[in-house]
């Protein structure tokens, strides 16, 4: 079995009200500190302030890369940690990110991609795959 590290901390980047408010209170529910940011610029505010074990972000926020710059820029800060992209772009045009492959990870900089229409039972394995 599987336990949440301690206290993990995680950055949550969402632009919207309502999946930010529900992601939030699921993560606060298994015991997680959440600090919460609604763009990319808010984000790299958070970004060396404190430590954080995960991030989640959303892809597209002010611009269509923000997901990728905010992972970037929290992977410098934190190279342990992890990062969660939360991306509706294949569902929208059919484009597919693929993190399988080395080259992904050098300009990813994200662990996974999950669809924009989250469901928490798959970041809850995420979750105790990351911060166990």
């Amino acid at each position: 079995m599987t336990h949440q590290k301690q206290n993990a901390s995680i950055l949550l980047v969402e632009n919207d009200p309502a999946l930010s408010g529900e992601i939030r209170r699921h993560l606060q529910m298994r015991g997680y500190d959440v600090v919460c940011a609604a763009s990319q610029a808010e984000a790299e505010t958070w970004i060396g302030k404190q430590p954080f074990d995960l991030l989640i972000t959303a892809l597209i926020l002010e611009f269509a890369d923000s997901g990728f710059i905010i992972c970037h820029h929290f992977r410098k800060a934190y190279p342990a940690s992890r990062a969660i992209i939360l991306s509706d772009v294949a569902a929208k045009t059919g484009i597919q990110f693929d993190l399988s492959g080395d080259d992904a990870h050098n300009w990813i900089h994200a662990d996974a991609i999950m669809d924009q229409t989250i469901r928490m039972e798959q970041l809850d394995c995420l979750l105790s795959r990351f911060l166990s």
